[in-house]
């Protein structure tokens, strides 16, 4: 056998080499070369067993790495032998002695004065500092679960004939097993058998007035935020067992509607302030589902500033599947969790037709790539990413709790089943072209999405509502007279002063003139004469304008029954109703999003990662110990310390989104990186798409999203802050503060499945000229 064969034999199996190292340490290398190389051939495991021998065998030879050190070298005495190396060579020296059980042997000087090994020693060194530089620590949407440190700050006074001589005492926090008593001294007397008697006044959901509870002392401190003492007592471990769970009972239900304790309610208050500032800064559109007898249809939508501009308006909303096609789609979104909607009108011998399918149901039925031809050639296309999330029992009746909403007062509210996030990516898509040896197909009947689309509740905050006036549900029965025809009966929907709106009731009616008359005999309008404004066949729904002459009577009407109007406006109840889908949308954003914030080094921004426990979005990386590693997503390639050129361009504005793309190896989960351009044009596609054909690779898409923060407050950063106002005006005053630190939010999107489809298809995009 050749030297060279070997050397080579010794490269090969360098990892089981170091693996027997500590077995000869033990002299129990025979036993290690069974344990680990028992099916070699005898001369493979003579060479490894004299190769181990040899590298643990002592040696006095000094080591001097001055030829590819760095400045400075220092000399210095190694169990009393001459070395002359730089601050990363006695690094090494110390790793590789500690390797070989505390002994200056061959293994160790070889690997000192290897260059080799030297700069592979230095590559790992800045791979962990740019590792540590894009590590971000990471929290999930879901409420922080405070456990049995749970303590509420009740706003009710307790008194004990043993404790501050009977007076009225604050409760500065009360849990289920223990309570915090403030008083202006600190308390010395205590009773005989050490129990204090407390009595507490009626509480509702807690106890009646006088009921009496018993607690021993655990200690006591001074509290300098509200200048007081405050004393802590646990229940007494006589007190019977049902008054005891009545308290954590009403401890854990009084969560939303009193203050935590101070700390408690600071972190609290935290994720909230964390929350609303991602989803008010998120692309994403949540739509709110209904399902009656197995059929889905989209009930509401709920429009911020930022989704309404990256979406176009309302415009994203008309591209909606209708309830025939959601119904089946939905199939496909409890599966998977998501789906991208591809929707297309082109010209047939029948006239338009329009398509509306999932990237999935195209690539089934080999459709994709004509599809993709067509839509190209007439331009009328959307394609929009959908993320499904089920509606909890938990979260609805957090939704309820927080903004103290009764679930019978809003019944449209209780039953919402599902969250449909939506996002219209055609503009990123682009244009595509397809293999020419496409061939055209019939498309099924399935997919031809000729309905009409059923009509969106549109919810929006304040700032974006475009109502002029009050408007007011009324809910009274009427009578509409249209031409010569007989009366209808209708009922009054909602009025304000220059508007109505009716619904009409019994046959349909096919039009209307442009003035009928409407009789209202509860708010004695009486046969008035009303412009159409619109009317709607399908829902028999008719907007109607007031006269000039019938307005000033509405006016006085609202003004002498002001307390019944005020009820009734629909502005208050369209607040309510935003407050609970908000509220269901912070606890279930679809995708992982980055908070960022002022500071001076540009990875530094990086401040917190929200992400659902079941997130894909980071793949082909993981989340490890509530920590998200980045580096493999924003840091520079090759680069020997921490740097992000496309994080820089991103929030320098220079570009809004970019796609960062890995090919990972399916046989030992390599991960590649590919440059956007390769991945996108060229080559390296074609390359990639015969790979991912074959299954031995799989295309890792992300989409990054920046975006600049543009306001300081949300619709609920003031319902946010009010409860720690109650009880520390300090805490308040700074946690004011905190969202002015917010610079912008990246979201990011894993978008694999709808390039692997394109991959599959020999789809590629359309190179700008």
């Amino acid at each position: 056998m050749s030297t060279n064969s070997e050397a080579d034999i010794i490269k090969q199996y360098k990892k089981l080499i170091d693996a027997l190292i500590p077995y000869q340490q033990e002299n129990k290398l025979l036993e290690g070369l069974n344990k680990f190389s028992s099916r070699l051939p005898a001369k493979v495991r003579n060479i490894i067993r004299d190769e181990v021998i040899r590298l643990t065998s002592l040696t006095d030879a000094s080591a001097d790495n001055s030829a590819f050190a760095s400045f400075p070298i220092k000399k210095f005495k190694h169990f009393g032998i001459s070395m002359r190396l730089d601050k990363v060579g006695r690094q090494i020296l110390e790793q590789e002695t500690a390797k070989y059980f505390d002994r200056y042997t061959v293994g160790v000087f070889e690997s000192v004065m290897s260059s080799e090994h030297y700069q592979s020693h230095i590559k790992q060194e800045q791979q962990k500092k740019i590792v540590s530089a894009f590590t971000v620590q990471a929290q999930s949407f879901d409420d922080i679960d405070f456990g049995s440190d749970l303590a509420i700050s009740p706003n009710f006074s307790v008194t004990s004939s043993h404790f501050e001589k009977n007076k009225a005492c604050i409760l500065s926090s009360l849990s289920g097993r223990r309570m915090k008593v403030q008083s202006k001294r600190m308390p010395h007397e205590a009773p005989e058998d050490d129990l204090f008697t407390f009595v507490f006044p009626e509480v509702k959901g807690l106890c009646s007035a006088g009921t009496i509870l018993k607690f021993r002392k655990v200690g006591s401190e001074f509290n300098q935020v509200s200048n007081r003492f405050e004393t802590e007592f646990e229940i007494a471990p006589q007190t019977d067992k049902k008054l005891v769970q009545r308290v954590e009972t009403f401890v854990a239900r009084s969560v939303n509607q009193f203050p935590l304790e101070r700390e408690l309610e600071v972190e609290r208050v935290l994720q909230d302030l964390d929350r609303d500032h991602i989803f008010a800064h998120s692309p994403w559109i949540p739509a709110f589902l209904t399902c009656k007898n197995g059929v889905y249809q989209v009930s509401k939508a709920l429009m911020t500033k930022v989704n309404f501009e990256f979406n176009h308006g309302f415009e994203t909303l008309s591209h909606f599947p209708n309830t025939k096609s959601l119904t089946r789609i939905m199939r496909e979104l409890k599966k998977f969790g998501e789906t991208f909607l591809l929707k297309g009108t082109f010209n047939t011998k029948k006239g338009d037709v329009t398509v509306c399918a999932t990237h999935r149901e195209l690539v089934a039925n080999k459709l994709l790539a004509p599809f993709i031809k067509m839509v190209m050639a007439s331009n009328e296309y959307t394609v929009l990413q959908f993320r499904l999330c089920e509606i909890s029992a938990e979260h609805r009746e957090a939704a309820f709790s927080i903004h103290d909403i009764q679930s019978r007062d809003y019944p449209t509210l209780g039953v919402l089943s599902h969250i449909l996030f939506c996002k219209d990516i055609t503009q990123w898509v682009g244009k595509l072209k397809v293999p020419d040896s496409t061939q055209m197909k019939a498309f099924p009947s399935a997919i031809i999405d000729q309905e009409r689309l059923d009509p969106i509740a549109i919810v929006m905050e304040p700032e974006l509502d475009r109502r002029a006036e009050p408007r007011y549900i009324m809910n009274k029965q009427a009578s509409v007279k249209s031409g010569f025809f007989k009366a209808h009966s209708a009922v009054l929907q909602d009025l304000s002063i220059s508007g109505l709106k009716l619904k009409l009731e019994g046959e349909n009616m096919a039009k209307l003139d442009q003035q009928i008359r409407v009789s209202v005999p509860e708010l004695k309008l009486r046969n008035q004469k009303y412009d159409v404004v619109h009317f709607d066949t399908s829902t028999q729904v008719v907007r109607l304008k007031v006269p000039t002459n019938v307005q000033s009577g509405i006016h006085g009407l609202m003004r002498s029954n002001s307390g019944y109007f005020k009820q009734r406006d629909i502005a208050n109840q369209q607040k309510n109703i935003h407050r609970f889908l908000w509220e269901l949308s912070i606890r279930n954003l679809p995708c992982a999003c980055v908070l960022i914030t002022q500071h001076r080094q540009l990875f530094s921004r990086l401040r917190t990662v929200y992400i659902d426990n079941k997130c894909t979005d980071l793949y082909p990386f993981e989340q490890t110990n509530h920590q998200v590693l980045l580096h493999g997503f924003l840091a520079d390639k090759d680069a020997t310390k921490p740097k992000s050129e496309i994080l820089y361009r991103m929030l320098s504005q220079a570009e809004q989104d970019a796609q960062v793309i890995h090919a990972m190896r399916k046989k030992d989960r390599q991960i590649i990186f590919v440059p956007e351009q390769n991945f996108l044009f060229g080559k390296v596609r074609h390359q990639i798409a015969g790979f991912v054909l074959k299954g031995e690779v799989e295309a890792c898409v992300t989409q990054l999203n920046a975006i600049k923060c543009q306001s300081e407050t949300t619709p609920l950063t003031a319902k946010r802050l009010a409860q720690i106002s109650k009880i520390d005006m300090e805490a308040y005053e700074k946690l004011k503060t905190v969202p002015t630190v917010y610079t912008h939010v990246l979201t990011m999107s894993n978008v694999s499945p709808f390039h692997q489809s394109l991959l599959k298809s020999g789809i590629s995009p359309e190179k700008p000229s």
